[in-house]
């Protein structure tokens, strides 16, 4: 009796001893397959509120320019005007003049007014929105159309949440973070997860058979949602379990090496960064900008930096994989709104203070920027003056879109600074091309101030081209009195 007992026993602990890895490796692969999907959910959901942000951002700029024209309404001037103003749009279809619940004329054209139904609801800044207008001059196609100070803007419902995705049945949404309407949106989203957000800025869930995303936008009074079936979840899991299931039956090391490697995929840089952006781990130090023949503090530059608990980690081990994985965006918007909040305070005790804010190569592709950059402005109370974008050399070597957004930066007053110049591949026809209005000198060079080294007289040289270009020049690392001396003799 006894015997067999102990028999049954090791049997209870051989069997436990085999699935008790395989059970651990599935618990695993559970949370491992939820955390990959909230991370790419979430990028979808900041995606969608950045195309909402650029669209509300083009449509009060619209009303504004309008506004501001005092041109007499519906006036082949005015429709002029709007037409201008469409073109130049990313995102609005058309812009229009409406009295009441009326289209008057609109930069497709006058004709007689046209009912447009009752306003669905109102956002927080005073803009009304109508959805899923139908109007013969748009072919019949569903619009929504904004309404602000007796100006719309026609957008297509699908155009915030026009994001590409791999996975099937993908559901992303917008609605207001005040009232819980619903903007637009593809596939089913529930009342509930549109009130699961709470005061937060964002969270992640699982819903019955949805994983879901929600993300509040920081500037306007909108929410973005991405869910996903649970089932891409489970089939994830499923991948994991049919290759940790046997190593965990053929032997015990294996599967410590397996999960090291789990961890190693979970504790991935590219995840960790899009968890740091969305729990604002990112702050802002600022790097002194000095007048040299005044010795008087000017400005400074905005040095993100990210602090992991305790730990504040080095920018170069991070920057470059942000660049590389396009997580940089997320990274620069969180920037700005640091720099907004600072910048408002230090215009109170110095109005002509500037900061320089630096941008990536991705930054320079993505048509979102500039609206970041007004919105920073906006926010802080700052003029065009008060901010300076630095770029890199290899930044404005990306194409023609780098050089149109640096057009784009210059033509709203905010000054461009060529950072770490002499240290990429940029010519002096390129140089010629772009309206920079400053140079930055790099540290390496400055160092070499004064010594036998092969680039002592490499500053010298930047100078000279970058007085015949006509641009101001800032000097980096500048810590000796020699060095000072030297970039300020004539």
């Amino acid at each position: 009796m006894r015997r067999s007992v102990g028999v049954a026993i090791a049997w209870v602990v051989g069997v436990a001893a085999v699935l008790g890895p395989i059970f651990l490796s599935v618990h695993l692969a559970r949370r491992q397959s939820l955390e990959v999907e909230f991370n790419r959910l979430g990028v979808y959901a900041e995606d969608a509120l950045s195309r909402a942000e650029g669209t509300a951002l083009q449509q009060t700029e619209a009303s504004e320019k309008l506004e501001k024209a005092h041109l007499p309404p519906c006036s082949p001037q005015e429709i002029a005007l709007m037409r201008q103003i469409a073109i130049d749009s990313d995102y609005l279809r058309a812009i229009g003049r409406v009295s009441g619940n009326e289209l008057l004329c609109s930069s497709l054209g006058i004709g007689h007014p046209l009912p447009l139904g009752p306003v669905t609801f109102y956002f927080r800044a005073g803009t009304s929105l109508r959805t899923n207008v139908r109007l013969p001059l748009a072919g019949g196609q569903p619009l929504m159309i904004a309404e602000r100070d007796g100006f719309a803007s026609f957008i297509g419902p699908s155009v915030p949440i026009d994001i590409s995705n791999e996975v099937p049945g993908t559901s992303i949404a917008l609605f207001s973070a005040s009232t819980g309407r619903l903007v637009t949106a593809s596939g089913q989203v529930p009342q509930n997860w549109r009130t699961a957000i709470g005061k937060s800025s964002s969270v992640d869930f699982v819903d019955g058979h949805s994983v879901v995303s929600v993300v509040r936008s920081s500037t306007f009074d909108l929410v973005a949602v991405a869910a996903a079936p649970r089932a891409t979840v489970d089939r994830t899991v499923r991948e994991f379990a049919l290759f940790f299931v046997p190593i965990g039956i053929l032997c015990g090391l294996a599967l410590a090496a397996a999960v090291w490697y789990l961890s190693r995929i979970r504790l991935s840089m590219p995840g960790l960064l899009r968890a740091a952006a969305r729990r604002n781990e990112f702050f802002v130090e600022y790097q002194p900008v000095v007048d040299l023949p005044s010795r008087r503090w000017v400005g400074a530059e905005a040095l993100i930096r990210w602090r992991r608990g305790r730990e504040v980690v080095r920018p170069d081990l991070f920057i470059p994989i942000a660049e590389e994985t396009g997580i940089i965006s997320l990274i620069t918007r969180r920037m700005l709104a640091h720099v907004a909040a600072d910048l408002r305070a230090m215009l109170r005790v110095c109005p002509d203070f500037r900061i320089g804010v630096n941008l990536a190569a991705h930054d320079l592709q993505s048509p979102a920027t500039l609206g970041l950059l007004r919105q920073t402005l906006r926010t802080s109370g700052a003029a065009p003056s008060g901010l300076v974008v630095e770029i890199s050399e290899r930044g404005f070597l990306q194409g023609e879109s780098s050089f149109q957004l640096i057009g784009a930066i210059r033509d709203l007053g905010i000054d461009v600074a060529m950072d770490d110049f002499g240290t990429g591949y940029s010519s002096l026809s390129r140089l010629g091309a772009l309206k920079l209005t400053h140079l930055k000198i790099d540290k390496y060079f400055v160092e070499a101030i004064g010594t036998d080294g092969a680039t002592n007289q490499v500053v010298a040289h930047i100078i000279e081209m970058a007085h015949a270009l006509n641009l101001q020049i800032v000097a980096e690392g500048v810590e000796s009195e020699e060095q000072a001396q030297f970039l300020v003799s004539p």
